[in-house]
């Protein structure tokens, strides 16, 4: 005799019992055929599957490596609509008191806000997904207080806030990390190495200051893909160039960027070993509003990181850290329209400088877009649909040691009055103006 199925809501408590891993919020979604859990190190090799569950950036990460034989290969379409290959294992799980085995799909879930995937093949038979079912998980009931600096008014408001029953932690920016790249997107309160999207909501007190504007609308953007609730709304609309919207950006939608961190000035100057340690040496360290290489330091020693930082302050710029990928040359890509219709190879004339930037004096290539890796065309076209760019210059390199490409930025002012092959770029922009004004 069949069991009876068990009602559920769309938003349920999952654990995995063989590793000891309880209490995972997993977003129940019957639009999904197959199920998916956030998995890192994936390896594949004589006929063995190894990889672990999560990755450093959740509480629920072990650094436990699984070995399995049995596994098999899936087709699934990525964000983009790009079809992608990935692993599926069979595992234990428990919800809602029941135990089963789930054939579940190994995905990068890092920028999820849900890093357990429950889809309609593993629902059924064995559960009724009930949406007007109240949930009584108490996740994410805190709320997080944001502040350009501390001050005793703040403090006294907190202390009142507290009094009325609502757990609320005061943070100023300066207490705050960002990882971008990489594994993904994380913003960690220092102090404890809590990601914010553990706060249901979270309060801007914001100042003026231009730069505490531009991580504001940064933290909106990471909150709002996790669909996370903030006040007030108005902050997300804040007009944001520099590059840690950017990334931000451009890494929850799944682009690959060098991996990064941001702190303010007053954090970053004392953080030369954490950077290290996350990013090896040498790195880059590179103005969040720079262009044309301005601003722009490769560093190898602490004597030149304190020197590019003493510079960034007397230019009262802001800097973020960035792992160096070796490299002989970079590529501009100017898309127009949803189209790459521009290619330009940068190369270097010494060593001199690490920058490829023509303005630093490199070396142009025109290359025929068509005969352009077909993949890189199609990650810059989305880099610039993410930023909603009609227009923009896509630059990106690849690792001339893992063969891995990046994307280093999506300019959204790309050289088109100067540089390299300024008519075939003019052209290309008159023709666009045309299809614009005529089609």
């Amino acid at each position: 005799m069949n069991q009876p199925l068990t009602h559920i809501g769309t938003k349920e408590l999952v654990s995995l019992p063989d590793f000891g891993i309880n209490d995972v919020l997993a977003k129940i979604d019957t639009g999904a055929d197959s199920s998916a859990i956030w998995a890192s190190n994936i390896i594949e090799r004589d006929g063995e599957l190894c990889f672990t569950l999560f990755g450093p950036g959740s509480p629920n990460y072990t650094a436990e490596e699984i070995k399995t034989r049995k596994y098999s290969l899936v087709t699934v379409k990525n964000s983009f609509g790009q079809k992608e290959v990935r692993f599926k294992v069979i595992l234990k799980i428990r919800m809602a008191e029941r135990n089963i085995n789930v054939r579940i799909t190994l995905a990068n879930r890092a920028n999820n806000r849900f890093p357990i995937l429950i889809g309609r093949r593993t629902l059924k038979g064995k559960f009724l997904v009930d949406v007007s079912k109240m949930s009584n998980l108490t996740l994410n009931s805190k709320v997080l207080f944001l502040v350009a600096k501390r001050s005793e008014t703040n403090r006294k408001f907190v202390e009142f806030i507290k009094e009325e029953g609502i757990n609320l932690k005061l943070t100023a920016y300066e207490d705050l990390v960002f990882y971008c790249g990489g594994d993904g997107n994380r913003i960690v309160i220092a102090d404890s190495n809590e990601d914010i999207s553990a706060y249901g909501l979270t309060y801007f007190r914001t100042s003026k200051v231009y730069g505490h504007l531009y991580v504001s609308a940064s933290i909106a953007q990471y909150l709002y893909d996790r669909n996370l609730d903030f006040i007030d709304r108005t902050v997300i609309q804040t007009p944001s160039p520099d590059k840690l919207f950017e990334y931000v950006m451009l890494t929850d939608k799944g682009l690959k960027i060098p991996a990064t961190l941001f702190m303010l000035p007053s954090r970053m100057e004392k953080a030369y070993e954490m950077i290290v340690a996350n990013l090896g040496i040498p790195f880059i360290l590179k103005d969040t509003l720079g262009s044309k290489g301005d601003n722009n330091y490769l560093i190898n020693t602490k004597a030149e990181f304190d020197r590019a930082m003493f510079q960034a302050k007397e230019l009262g710029v802001w800097l973020m850290a960035q792992k160096y990928i070796p490299n002989d040359s970079d590529y501009r890509l100017l898309v127009i329209g949803g189209q790459v219709v521009v290619v330009i190879k940068r190369s270097r004339k010494d060593d001199t400088t690490h920058l490829n930037n023509i303005s630093q004096g490199a070396n142009a290539e025109f290359i025929d877009p068509s005969t352009f890796s077909s993949s890189q065309i199609n990650n810059s076209i989305a880099a610039a649909k993410i930023l909603q760019l009609q227009i923009a210059g896509v630059d990106i390199v690849q690792d001339k040691q893992t063969k891995l490409w990046y994307c280093l930025e999506v300019n959204k002012s790309p050289q088109i009055y100067t540089g390299a092959f300024t008519e075939e770029k003019q052209a290309a922009i008159a023709k666009y103006f045309s299809q614009r004004l005529y089609d």
